[in-house]
C-alpha cells in the first residue's frame, strides 16, 4: 500500500469514528429527552392527583403501609441491610431471623421474643410524620381503610380510628393465653415485659399459660378482618402504598385487586411488586418517605396544621408517658416500702418474743408413768408365761419334749402347778389381755385371757404375751 493509499485509509477512519461519536452523542440527548418527558409527566400525574385530593375528587382512599413509615419514629424495619431488624438479631442467640417469630420456636423459648417485645412495645415510641399523613386523609373524610404490616400501633396512636385500621399481622395492643385462651389487654402484661418476666396467665386456675401479644407469627392465620380487602380494593378510588417491601404473601398480593382504572401511587425507595410493570394510572415517588411526604402536604397546604398537631399529641403522649412511669415508680416505691414496714414489724415481733422467752423459767417437763393395778389371776397369767420364756430360752433343742401331765412331788407355789397343767399338751398359746371400756371400774373387773392364733412350729418362740393399754 502506498503513502497516499495508507493516508488515504486513515481519513476514512477518522470520519467513520467522528461518525460513530456523533450517533452516540445524538442518542443520549434521545434517551435524556425521553426521560425527561417521562419526569414530566409523572410530575403533572401527580400534581393532578395532589389537586384531586385537595379539591374531594377521591372519597374512598385506601392506604396499604409497611414498616419503612415508622423509621422515622426509630423503629426499624425487617429487611433493609445493615440496619434491618433481621440483620441485628444476633444478640436474641436464635438458630436464624425469622425463629423469633415462629410458634413453635416461641413455645421452646420465648425469652428473646419477649425481649424484643419490650423494645417494640406500645408507648416507647411516637407516630412521625407519615402516620399524620394518614390522619389527614382521615380528617378529610377520604380515607376509607388503611391496611397495615406493623405491629407498633402507632397509627392508632396518630388518631386513627380502630375500625379504619386492619392490622394485618396483629398488634400488641392485646394478648391471649396460649392454654385456656383468655385475652388481655397490653397494659395487664405490660409490667411483666418491661421486668423482663414472662407473662403468664391468671384468670384460670391452675392453668400457668403464657400470654403471648396477638401479633401474626408464620404459620399462623391472618386475622378475620384482613378478609375486608376483598371489598375495599376493588371499590377504591385511589391507592396509596408506602414503606413496604411487598414481599410478604398474602398481603403483597392485595395491592393489585384494584381496578385498572384506579390510580396508585407508590411512596417508597425503590421499585417494588408490581410497580415494576407498572400500569398506566400508576405513579411512582422514590426516595426518602419522610422528605416526599412533606412535600405532598405542602402542596396540599396542610404541612404546618399537620406538624403542629404532631407536636402537639406527641407531647401529649411524652407527658402521659413520663407521668406514668412516675407513677410506676411511686407505686414500686409505695410496695418496697410496705415490704420494708412489715419486715421492721416481725423483726420486733420476733425480739419480743424471744425476750419473753428468755426470762420465762424453765420448766421440765417430768413423765410420770401411768400406775397399773393387777389382780391376782392375772399377776399368776403373766408370771407363768414369764417362766414358760425363760424355760425356752434354755432349750438347745428346737423340738419341744413331751412333758408329763401330773408329777409326782406337789408344789407349793400356784404358779409351777398352772405351768404343768399348761404345758402338758406341748402347746402354748399366747394371750392378748382386753382393757375395760370404763376406766374407772378397772381395778374392780379383772381381765379375761382368751386365746389367739393357734401356733402350730414350736410355740414357746412365738409366745408372746400383747396388753393392751
Amino acid at each position: 500500500m502506498s503513502k497516499k493509499d495508507s493516508r488515504t485509509y486513515l481519513s476514512d477512519n477518522n470520519r467513520n469514528g467522528k461518525l460513530k461519536d456523533l450517533s452516540n452523542r445524538l442518542s443520549k440527548i434521545e434517551i435524556t429527552s425521553k426521560s425527561i418527558r417521562e419526569n414530566s409527566n409523572k410530575k403533572n400525574s401527580l400534581d393532578k392527583l395532589i389537586e384531586s385530593i385537595k379539591n374531594g375528587q377521591y372519597n374512598k382512599i385506601v392506604v396499604i403501609v409497611g414498616a419503612g413509615i415508622s423509621t422515622a419514629s426509630g423503629i426499624p424495619d425487617f429487611r433493609t441491610p445493615g440496619t434491618g431488624l433481621y440483620d441485628n438479631l444476633q444478640r436474641y442467640n436464635i438458630p436464624y431471623p425469622e425463629a423469633i417469630f415462629e410458634l413453635n420456636y416461641f413455645n421452646k423459648n420465648s425469652n428473646p421474643f419477649f425481649h424484643l417485645a419490650k423494645e417494640l412495645y406500645p408507648g416507647k415510641y411516637f407516630p412521625n410524620i407519615n402516620h399524620y399523613f394518614i390522619r389527614y386523609l382521615y380528617e378529610n373524610n377520604i380515607l376509607h381503610r388503611v391496611y397495615t404490616q406493623n405491629i407498633d400501633g402507632l397509627e392508632r396512636m396518630a388518631g386513627i380510628p380502630p375500625d379504619k385500621i386492619v392490622e394485618a399481622h396483629g398488634t400488641f395492643m392485646s394478648g391471649t393465653c396460649q392454654k385456656c385462651h383468655k385475652k388481655y389487654s397490653c397494659e395487664d402484661i405490660r409490667q411483666d415485659i418491661f421486668n423482663d418476666k414472662i407473662p403468664i396467665c391468671s384468670k384460670m386456675s391452675r392453668c400457668n399459660g403464657i400470654i403471648k401479644p396477638d401479633i401474626v407469627f408464620f404459620d399462623e392465620d391472618l386475622p378475620q378482618r384482613f378478609e375486608l380487602y376483598r371489598k375495599d380494593l376493588p371499590m377504591s378510588d385511589c391507592c396509596i402504598v408506602m414503606g413496604t417491601s411487598l414481599s410478604v404473601y398474602p398481603f403483597a398480593d392485595i395491592v393489585d385487586l384494584t381496578k385498572h382504572s384506579t390510580v396508585r401511587l407508590l411512596i417508597n425507595r425503590q421499585l417494588v411488586g408490581t410497580f415494576l410493570k407498572p400500569r398506566t394510572n400508576d405513579i411512582t415517588l422514590i426516595g426518602d418517605l419522610e422528605t416526599n411526604i412533606k412535600d405532598i402536604l405542602t402542596k396540599l397546604d396542610a404541612f404546618h396544621y399537620i406538624t403542629d398537631l404532631m407536636k402537639k399529641e406527641n407531647d401529649q403522649h411524652e407527658y402521659n408517658k413520663k407521668s406514668q412511669y412516675k407513677n410506676h415508680l411511686k407505686s414500686s416505691t409505695t410496695i418496697l416500702n410496705d415490704r420494708l414496714k412489715a419486715a421492721q414489724t416481725y423483726l420486733k415481733e420476733k425480739e419480743k418474743f424471744s425476750r419473753l422467752n428468755s426470762n420465762r423459767q424453765q420448766v421440765q417437763l417430768i413423765t410420770k408413768p401411768n400406775p397399773v393395778s393387777y389382780n391376782e389371776s392375772t399377776k399368776i397369767i403373766i408370771e407363768k408365761h414369764n417362766d414358760a420364756l425363760l424355760f425356752n430360752r434354755k432349750r438347745s433343742k428346737s423340738a419341744l419334749p413331751h412333758l408329763p401331765s401330773k408329777q409326782s412331788s406337789s408344789s407349793s407355789s400356784s404358779s409351777s402347778s398352772s405351768l404343768n397343767s399348761s404345758l402338758s399338751e406341748c402347746e402354748l398359746m399366747p394371750f392378748s389381755f382386753k382393757r375395760p371400756s370404763d376406766s374407772k371400774t378397772q381395778s374392780s373387773r379383772q381381765i379375761q385371757a382368751r386365746a389367739t392364733t393357734k401356733v402350730k412350729i414350736n410355740p414357746l418362740l412365738n409366745a408372746t404375751l400383747r396388753t393392751v393399754f
